[in-house]
């Protein structure tokens, strides 16, 4: 399946953003927003719905540095996955030092994404 640029970054943007925003996501997952949602539902949209992790797909056009910072916020999410950071209760992941690490690797990511479009 071939990913749309346009629709892949549009996507990449509205997720990223949120994600860098701590004040967002301390909303969201506290229920204040009115878009909720928890830390599991945010990995399900970084690599299910929004296919964030594809960012090396050739279709996609993304230069080298843009493939770097999409490299560094995909790490971050796995290494907090695999210290079992999303079934962590919401309040214990907002300001977990390797939440930090991914909430600024995605705002590095989305500052890269930005730069080119």
């Amino acid at each position: 399946m071939a990913l749309d640029r346009k629709i892949w970054l549009g996507d990449a943007f509205s997720v990223l953003d949120a994600i860098a925003d701590a004040d967002v996501l301390r909303d969201a997952w506290s229920g204040k927003s009115s878009y909720p949602t928890t830390p599991e539902e945010i990995y399900n949209e970084v690599f299910s719905d929004a296919f964030l992790g594809e960012y090396a797909r050739p279709e996609l056009g993304l230069d080298e540095a843009q493939k770097a910072g999409g490299k560094a916020f995909i790490d971050s999410m796995e290494h907090f996955d695999k210290i079992g950071g999303p079934e962590l209760p919401w309040q214990e992941v907002i300001d977990h030092p390797d939440w930090i690490k991914v909430r600024e690797a995605a705002k590095k990511f989305l500052d890269l994404l930005k730069s080119q479009v």
